[in-house]
C-alpha cells in the first residue's frame, strides 16, 4: 500500500474523530488528511517530482505527519535528519542528499547555516506564517499522481562502518508491511489513545509506531520532546492507552519524582525497543505497573520489527527479544551463512517484503548488508529450542545509546581534530540508563582536560554521541595488524 492511503482510508473511516492532540491543539482525521493533501500539492506546484528529495530538521509536532504523509503523497523522499544533529552534521547530510526543500523545527534555527541555504532551493520553519501559508494557498483535493507501492519514500540515518551516517532507503510498501506488524503486535485497536514519545525522526517513531496508530484510525498524543512529567499528565488528562519507549524513557518514567501509578491508571501496554533492554527493567516495570502490559520489541532502522516479546512471555523468558514476529523469516548463523545449533551465538539475517532498498549512494555498505538476498544485521544472538531470541552483541561496533546508533570512529575523529590529542579509541559500555554509553581512551601530548575534549567533541557532534568519560592512557593497545584491541580495552574498563 502508498503510505499516503493509510491516513486517506483512516479519515474515511472516522473522519470527525480526534486524530492528533499535541500541544493544546486537536486535528481530526479529515482535518489531518486534507493537511497532507495540500502539503502535497504545495510541493508538486514546487516541481518536486517522484523520487526527488525533501528534508526534515523535526521534533515531534503535528507538522511531522504532514510532511511524512504529504511526500508520500507527492511521491517524493523524505530525508528525516535528526534535529539533535549539530549545524556541520545537518550541512553533511545536505550536501550529500540534495533536497529540493527543508522544512525546519523553530528550536534550530539557528542551526541551519547558508551554505545549507544556499544548497536547498526553500527553507522553510515548521509552523512559520511561510509554512502556514503554503499549505493555506494548496487545494486541500488528493494530488493527481499515481503513486508505485515499490517506490522509495523515506530515508532515515543509522550508523555505518566507516563512521558516517549511512541513509536507510525504504519504499512505500516496505514501511505498510511494519506498520501492520507492529500494529498486529503490540496489539494496538482502534479505541485505543496512543503515546508518541519516541523521536519521529526515527524509524521506530514515525514510520513504524505513529504510522501504526493511524492505520488503526487510534487518536495520537504528540509529546514535542521527552519529558516524564510531561508524559504523566498526558496520560492522566487523555487517558493514554499504549505507548513505545526506548529503554532509557521507562527508567525516567519510572524513577521520575512525578511517577504516580493512579494516573497512569489508562495505560495497558507499553512497548519497548530501539536499544538493548537493561537486565531487570522488565521486571522493574511490571511491579511498579502491575495493570500494564509490557511487550519488548527487536528491530532495525532497515528493517522494522524482528521479534516480539508478549507482556505473557516476559516473566518465562526474561533476557530474550522474544521470538520472530509475524510474517518475518529471520535466521542464526555463522560467518559463512550456515545454520548453527539451537544455542550457538551466531549473527542474525533476515529476509522478507520489510527490508530496506538499499543505503544512500553507498553501494558498499549496501553490498556489505546484503548477501543472497538476506540481510545481516551485525547483531549477534542465539535461539532456544522455542525460538526466543537473545541478543549478546553485535558482529560490528555500533554504540547505541538511547535507541541512537553511534559509531566509535564518528567520536574518534572528533577527538583527533584537537591539537593535543596524539591517539585516541571509542567504545562503548553498559549504562544503567541510556543501554550504553561511548568511553574514549585517549593520549595526549599536550595538557588538556577531559572537560575541555568533550566540549571539543559537543560542538562537532549531536550532543548524544558525546564521549562520557575520558580515560588518559600513555598507549593504546592494538594487534599486530595495527586494530585497536577494543574488547581488551573495554573488558578491563569495565573491571577498573
Amino acid at each position: 500500500m502508498e503510505l499516503g492511503e493509510i491516513l486517506r482510508l483512516a479519515a474515511r473511516r472516522a473522519p470527525e474523530k480526534t486524530a492528533i492532540i499535541a500541544d493544546g491543539r486537536r486535528l481530526d482525521f479529515l482535518e489531518y488528511d486534507r493537511l497532507a493533501n495540500r502539503f502535497a500539492n504545495f510541493l508538486i506546484a514546487q516541481g518536486v517530482g517522484p523520487g526527488d528529495r525533501i528534508a526534515t530538521v523535526l521534533f515531534n509536532s503535528p507538522e511531522y505527519g504532514v510532511v511524512h504523509f504529504g511526500n508520500a503523497r507527492a511521491g517524493s523522499v523524505l530525508v528525516h535528519i535528526p534535529p539533535l544533529y549539530a549545524a556541520a552534521e545537518i550541512a553533511e547530510i545536505v550536501e550529500r542528499t540534495h533536497p529540493r526543500l527543508l522544512v525546519v523545527d523553530a528550536a534550530v534555527r539557528d542551526r541551519i547555516g547558508a551554505e545549507v541555504r544556499s544548497a536547498v532551493p526553500t527553507v522553510m520553519v515548521a509552523g512559520s506564517p511561510d509554512f502556514e501559508g503554503a499549505l493555506a494557498t494548496a487545494s486541500d483535493r488528493p494530488p493527481d499522481r499515481a503513486i508505485d507501492p515499490a517506490a522509495p519514500v523515506a530515508m532515515t540515518f543509522t550508523g555505518g562502518t566507516t563512521g558516517r551516517p549511512k541513509g536507510a532507503v525504504v519504499s512505500h510498501s516496505a514501511r505498510y508491511v511494519s506498520a501492520a506488524s507492529t500494529a498486529r503486535e503490540h496489539r494496538i485497536t482502534e479505541e485505543d489513545v496512543v503515546g508518541v514519545v519516541v523521536p519521529m525522526f526515527h524509524a521506530v517513531g514515525l514510520m513504524i509506531w505513529y504510522q501504526a496508530a493511524i492505520l488503526r484510525g487510534c487518536t495520537s498524543v504528540i509529546l514535542h520532546k521527552w519529558d516524564p512529567a510531561e508524559f504523566i499528565a498526558a496520560t492522566a488528562r487523555h487517558g493514554i492507552s499504549s505507548v513505545f519507549l526506548v529503554p532509557v524513557q521507562v527508567r525516567d518514567l519510572l524513577r521520575s519524582p512525578a511517577f504516580d501509578p493512579d494516573r497512569l491508571a489508562s495505560l495497558k501496554n507499553i512497548g519497548v525497543g530501539g536499544a538493548p533492554t537493561p537486565p531487570g527493567l522488565i521486571e522493574e516495570c511490571r511491579g511498579a505497573l502491575p495493570h500494564c502490559g509490557y511487550t519488548d520489541h527487536y528491530g532495525q532502522s532497515e528493517t522494522g520489527p524482528l521479534t516480539i516479546l508478549k507482556p505473557e512471555e516476559t516473566e518465562a523468558h526474561t533476557g530474550t527479544v522474544g521470538r520472530p514476529a509475524e510474517g518475518v523469516e529471520l535466521r542464526i548463523v555463522d560467518s559463512d551463512g550456515n545454520p548453527i545449533p539451537t544455542g550457538t551465538v551466531g549473527e542474525l539475517i533476515t529476509r522478507g517484503p520489510y527490508m530496506m532498498e538499499g543505503y544512500f549512494g553507498d553501494e558498499q555498505e549496501t553490498a556489505r548488508y546484503f548477501r543472497d538476498g538476506w540481510g545481516w544485521t551485525g547483531d549477534l544472538g542465539r535461539a532456544d529450542e522455542n525460538g526466543y531470541v537473545t541478543l549478546v552483541g553485535r558482529s560490528r561496533e555500533i554504540i547505541i545509546s538511547g535507541g541512537f546508533n553511534i559509531h566509535p570512529s564518528e567520536v574518534e575523529t572528533a577527538l583527533a581534530s584537537h591539537p593535543a590529542v596524539e591517539d585516541c579509541t571509542v567504545f562503548g559500555v553498559p549504562d544503567d540508563r541510556w543501554g550504553e554509553a561511548p568511553i574514549a581512551y585517549v593520549v595526549t601530548g599536550a595538557n588538556v582536560s577531559a572537560e575541555d575534549l568533550i566540549a571539543h567533541c559537543t560542538a562537532r557532534l549531536a550532543r548524544y554521541k558525546r564521549p562520557r568519560e575520558i580515560v588518559f592512557v600513555t598507549t593504546i593497545p592494538r594487534t599486530p595488524s595495527g586494530k585497536v584491541r577494543k574488547p581488551l580495552l573495554r573488558d578491563t574498563y569495565l573491571i577498573g
